[in-house]
């Protein structure tokens, strides 16, 4: 018999930029202006701008860690491959357990976000009560209008993601800029001097504070599909993570100086934007903004569908998952199943989780924080992983030994932290939930990796990054 060619993802599709817009449709910019930054005021105070400094640098760190591997193989695994090739096989499982779990929860985190917001906005806007079937059903309206682009094509994709994020940033950026205008307030010394600031006020928005940059690794999901990927894609993690720092930086330091000008609490309102807008006798640019918080929540849910299927490829190939997961759409090459699989993931927990009474609200802070320690986990793997890596090849340098080494602790504190002391009920059971999510994962793949080959002679497609190395 002939040798079987399986579809495959399509090989040097995508450009920079299109990489570019999954990563920052990973990241949601837009979401995290209008909701994580406001928050993270209201713990750290006029020490905000001070503690992401810090949190960007250990960003910066683990970007080091991730190019290690990005600019010396081309792969849709990402960290699963990532850590295999510096810890081996097992790292590998753990990488990519840590990282799909990571990425399947926040599909439905940012499902519900975009319900959340779209269900406030009907409410203040439109004058229409909510309810359980309402919120079921802009969720899943969601998640399935996520769905079809990732299943349709990647490029319609990232597209979609890039316009969103441009539109939102904009009303966002032209709302402070005329507060700040109006208020004629540039000069904060409250947090120049960090009035008030203490290190019990940055420990509480330190987690929070971390997971304003996750996820700007996800265009190495599409290492097999961007052109000149080893070359491209470390250039694309950097440009994601300098001008969307510098911009969360700028946001942080005016809003907490907007918040002192007009005495607002944004950390306690459902639309901060929204309220900043109408402070300053522009309520139309609120309501914009607001409907763009929801569009980039759900350009987090089409990124996160994007990256997680290629994960699911990955492994598949890998045999580390069922070797269906590994088939691509003959016509659209996308990985179609892993787009279902995670879609129904989204549709069926929030959905559980909202028909048991749960609001929409605590609903995305708790599928957030099981996708954090996913990100967490992933992100530790592959910064152990890569002094591995470099040893063997004979580049490992005193550099990337203190680098990681500042990644581990940095990862670690932000671990403990999220866990120590041990929160009410149910925020103490989401651990649990993540450590049951991650055993299951790895049983699976522990069984299907004793089970025969499924493709005989013709292994099914894999992305390992060791077989891909260069360009």
């Amino acid at each position: 018999m002939g040798q079987v060619h399986l579809p495959r993802l399509r090989r040097d599709y995508l450009s920079k930029l299109e990489s570019l817009a999954q990563s920052l449709g990973t990241m949601a910019p837009t979401a995290t202006l209008g909701t994580v930054i406001p928050l993270l005021i209201g713990k750290a105070g006029n020490a905000t701008w001070l503690l992401f400094l810090g949190i960007l640098a250990i960003f910066l760190l683990i970007s080091g860690s991730v190019t290690v591997f990005a600019a010396r193989t081309r792969s849709a695994g990402s960290l699963s491959d990532y850590a295999a090739l510096g810890l081996g096989a097992r790292g590998g499982v753990l990488a990519g357990w840590c990282y799909l779990i990571a990425l399947t929860f926040c599909v439905a985190s940012s499902a519900v976000s975009c319900a959340y917001y779209v269900d406030v906005l009907l409410g203040r806007f439109a004058g229409l009560g909510g309810g359980v079937p309402r919120d079921v059903a802009i969720t899943s309206v969601v998640v399935l209008a996520a769905a079809w682009p990732a299943y349709r094509d990647v490029k319609l994709s990232t597209k979609l993601m890039l316009a969103a994020e441009l539109a939102s940033v904009a009303a966002i950026l032209l709302i402070l800029a005329i507060a700040l205008v109006r208020g004629g307030h540039w000069v904060d010394r409250a947090q120049l001097h960090l009035t008030g600031a203490s290190l019990g006020h940055v420990r509480l928005g330190f987690v929070l504070a971390f997971m304003m940059l996750a996820g700007f690794e996800s265009t190495t999901t599409l290492g097999e599909e961007t052109r000149g990927a080893t070359r491209s894609i470390p250039r694309v993690l950097l440009l994601c993570l300098l001008p969307t720092g510098a911009l969360f930086l700028g946001v942080t330091y005016a809003l907490t100086d907007l918040g002192h000008v007009y005495s607002l609490a944004l950390d306690q309102a459902d639309l901060p934007f929204a309220v900043l807008a109408t402070a300053v006798g522009i309520p139309s640019l609120g309501w914009l903004s607001s409907v763009g918080v929801a569009l980039s929540c759900y350009a987090c849910a089409l990124a996160s569908l994007n990256a997680g299927s290629r994960v699911m490829y990955a492994m598949a190939g890998a045999r580390l998952l069922p070797a269906g997961f590994a088939w691509i759409h003959p016509v659209n090459a996308t990985p179609g199943r892993g787009v279902g699989a995670l879609a129904l993931v989204a549709l069926v927990v929030p959905g559980v989780l909202i028909v048991r009474g749960l609001s929409l609200a605590d609903g995305m802070d708790y599928l957030m924080q099981i996708g954090s320690f996913g990100f967490i986990g992933g992100y530790f793997l592959v910064a152990l992983a890569a002094p591995c890596y470099l040893r063997r090849l004979g580049q490992l340098r005193v550099r990337h030994l203190a680098g990681a080494a500042v990644v581990l602790a940095v990862l670690t504190a932000v671990l403990v932290l999220s866990v120590y002391p041990l929160p009410p009920a149910p925020l103490r059971y989401l651990p649990l939930s993540f450590a049951a999510a991650l055993l299951a994962g790895t049983a699976l793949s522990a069984r299907v990796r004793r089970g025969p080959a499924p493709f005989g002679p013709n292994p099914a497609p894999a992305s390992a990054g060791a077989a891909n190395a260069g360009d």
